[in-house]
Formats: C-alpha cells, structure tokens, sequence
C-alpha cells in the first residue's frame, strides 16, 4: 500500500507525529511564526521558536487557545504543514491520518477538526480520543483489558481515564500540567530569592532538579545567571524546586484517587491488580511512579517513551478502526 498511515498528536505545547513504518517524524513546538499583521506565515515548529528567538518582528501563534484547548483554525494550518512534510507537497497519494482529541470536545469542534485534515491533503480522517490512543501507545490491551487506569501528565493539564474493554467509561481532569508547575517554580523562585527567572529556566529547573519526594535541604543546587535585579546569580536548590511542585503533585494523587473511587467494585479490584500507566512529558519526573503509588495503594508504571504514546497510539489505531468506526468520528 503506498499511502502513508500518519497518527498526529496536536498538543497545546508540542507536536508530536508518527509514521507507519518509520516512528516519530516530528516532535516539535505547537508554534506558528507569522509576520506582523499575521497575514503570512514565516515557519512552523522548531523553525518557528528559532525564528521568534532571534528577536525578529515576527508574531508567535500558538495551537493553544486562551491557554486551555486548541484553536482549530491555527491547527488546519499546522496539519497543512506537517502532511505536507511528511508526504511531499507533490504526492500522488494522499495519506489516511488520525488525530488525538480531548474527550471533552464538541461535536462541532470534532467536525471542524476533521474537515481541517481533510482540507489539509488527507485521503482519510479519523478522530480517537487521547486516553485511548496514550494506551494503544503503551501497549495496553485495550480490547480485552477489564479496567485499567491511564493517566497523561501533559503540558496543559493532568488527565486520567478509566479504559474498559476498549472503551473510556470515565475521565477527569485530575490536576495542573507541566506548564503550571514551571510557573509554580517561578513564584517560588521569586518569593525565596527575590529574583525572576525566565519560564524557560523554571523549565530546566524542574528537569534538572526536581523529584516527586522532597529531597534534603542540603542537596544539589543549580546556580544560575539572573538577568535583572541583584544579585547576577543565585543558587537554587533541588528542595525548592521540589517543594514548589509539591501541591500539584498532591492535586494530582487526589484526583486519581476520586476517580478510581467512581468506579464499580470489580473495576477497582481489576484497577488494583493491572495498576495505574502513566505517559506525557511529566511521567518522566524523577520518583513520580513511587510517590503516585504510594499516595494510591496501586502499583503506578510509567510507559516507554512516554511523551509520544499519543502519537504512537493514534497511528497503531489506523491498524484497528472498529472503536473509531463505532464512533463515527471519521471522514472520507
């Protein structure tokens, strides 16, 4: 077969696709580059932050809207972007794509975004809902699996679904994403230091220093220039950056327990022995497994390669349409 079967996770941050056959093509910033009246776009992805790095003119456009959700319009141009990346501008045959949305969506937003891959050069569009396709991507068995919990730390939010013989029978937002808690990072910094740091490097702080368990006061440290105010650098420990997620991680293991407690009787016991996956960017923090599974009574794994489970999921659907089809959230 020579059309391209193309799973696309449109995430608030990033862009994740995967390709039949050849993996992960694109894990990219969710970011257009466009110039100053927005008329024209400049670059797309990666190319796009370097763009808007450079300190040019150009206007950033993000996939998120109000900082919550997509923004469908700048999403049809980013799908024309990717599809015509990953297949050529001058392809002869047009690629079946699914796409991962949120279980929350409208009906109205689930057409437009199926008309947006259309438009966009798909020969096929399908639509699965992102904890179906994180767990597809995690190697669950989502066919015959009587109840398992899959929880996606993302950048815009923590959501958990309970997954039962193929179907999400329940979801909830359990608590605040990776953004946020660089956020967190930030006021904390600015309240014990008396210093702002740049989002980016609340970010690196989290990734080089923090753990889900609050580690001594006298552990590791990250010194760090400080662009404005004094003094020009300031070390900041693996305790602070620890202890200013701490909220959100106690946020998240609250709403992972109220949903596991909305579930049947047999569902909880089949939860208890199959356990809790994690996947997104923030399963890879160091000791959250423990400290989830601890706060839960659960075992709590983290999928391999967790922040492409999405991806990988949505194109390992293509291979098995009947959910989808069931659904009727495709178009042809």
């Amino acid at each position: 077969m020579l059309s391209k079967k193309i799973g696309i996770d449109l995430g608030t941050t990033r862009v994740v696709v995967y390709v039949k056959g050849e993996g992960v093509v694109v894990n990219e910033p969710a970011l257009l580059a466009t110039d100053e009246k927005g008329s024209r776009i400049l670059a797309v992805g990666a190319a796009a932050s370097e763009l808007l790095g450079r300190g040019t003119r150009a206007r950033a456009v993000h996939l998120a809207r109000d900082g919550d959700g997509l923004d469908y319009g700048v999403a049809g141009t980013m799908l024309h972007h990717l599809i015509g990346r990953v297949c050529g501008r001058q392809r002869i045959f047009r690629p079946d794509v699914m796409l991962s949305i949120p279980a929350q969506v409208t009906g109205a937003e689930r057409r437009a975004v199926l008309e947006a891959t259309m438009q966009a050069g798909a020969k096929t569009a399908y639509l699965i809902e992102k904890p179906l396709a994180a767990a597809i991507g995690a190697n669950i068995p989502v066919s015959s699996v009587r109840a398992v919990v899959v929880c996606n730390l993302g950048a815009a939010s923590s959501d958990a679904a309970v997954i039962a013989m193929g179907d999400v029978v329940s979801m909830e937002r359990v608590g605040p994403g990776g953004t946020a808690l660089d956020q967190m990072i930030l006021s904390a910094v600015a309240e014990r230091q008396g210093v702002r740091i740049a989002p980016s490097e609340a970010e690196d702080l989290k990734v080089r220093l923090a753990t889900a368990t609050l580690p001594a006061a006298d552990g590791p440290g990250v010194t760090i220039a400080v662009r404005a105010g004094h003094p020009s650098t300031v070390t900041i420990s693996a305790a602070e950056v620890s202890s200013a997620i701490a909220p959100a991680l106690d946020e998240i293991a609250s709403g992972l327990a109220r949903l596991i407690d909305q579930v049947t009787p047999e569902q909880r016991s089949q939860i208890a022995a199959f356990g809790v996956v994690l996947t997104g960017g923030g399963a890879q923090l160091r000791g959250v497994s423990g400290f989830l599974s601890g706060r839960l009574g659960l075992p709590v794994k983290i999928a391999r390669d967790p922040q492409a489970c999405i991806a990988v999921g949505t194109g390992m659907a293509l291979e098995n349409l009947q959910v989808i089809r069931r659904g009727q959230h495709y178009m042809t």
